[in-house]
């Protein structure tokens, strides 16, 4: 059985927490940047982007019908 390498001396917590709050504050700008919300030049609707409007639209161009409603989606989202 081999033994596991050991640290030579103890880390200090300020170390530690500084650390960790750094990845979490770069957790919370990957998140930020995921969630980009646009308003749609032909209709002015809100939306997700690279996701059509909640009026079919997308590009200029009508790519759905609009069948299910989808804004109830993009309002949940802004709050």
């Amino acid at each position: 059985m081999s033994k596991k390498p050991v640290p030579k001396k103890q880390q200090a917590k300020s170390s530690t927490r500084s650390r960790h709050s750094k990845w979490v504050s770069e957790q919370r700008k990957k998140l930020e940047k995921a969630l980009v919300l646009d308003k749609c030049p032909t209709t002015g609707e809100t939306k997700l982007r690279h996701f059509a409007s909640p009026s079919g639209m997308y590009k200029g161009r009508k790519v759905t019908t609009g069948g299910k409603d989808t804004s109830t989606k993009v309002k949940a989202i802004e709050a």
